[in-house]
């Protein structure tokens, strides 16, 4: 726990300390965002390539759908919450949900 006695606020600093800060604020929000922005492209990209399971891939093609990852995700999340899996039956209606707005 930081000793608050220690600390030194924005306003008590020099206008050269508070640049310096805001500076390296900046940059680690920017690493940040950046790093978020390729771990979503990442995903998109598998998510969106064929599956491996050549089960799982006849099997969305005999239902019609195309045979990625996003499809197989999607019926093993149906699967469980049609099991009674709660969690799973919360995560269908928050995607269904989000559709309407």
């Amino acid at each position: 726990m930081a000793n608050e006695h220690n600390l030194i606020s924005l306003g008590q600093r020099t206008e050269s300390e508070r640049r310096k800060i805001q500076r390296q604020a900046g940059i680690a929000s920017g690493r940040a965002r950046r790093q978020k922005a390729e771990l979503r492209q990442a995903f998109q990209t598998l998510l969106t390539a064929e599956v491996n399971n050549e089960q799982m891939k006849e099997l969305l093609i005999n239902l019609g759908y195309d045979p990625t990852n996003e499809m197989a995700l999607a019926l093993v999340v149906l699967q469980k919450a049609l099991n009674g899996d709660i969690r799973a039956f919360g995560q269908i209606k928050e995607i269904i949900d989000k559709d309407d707005d």
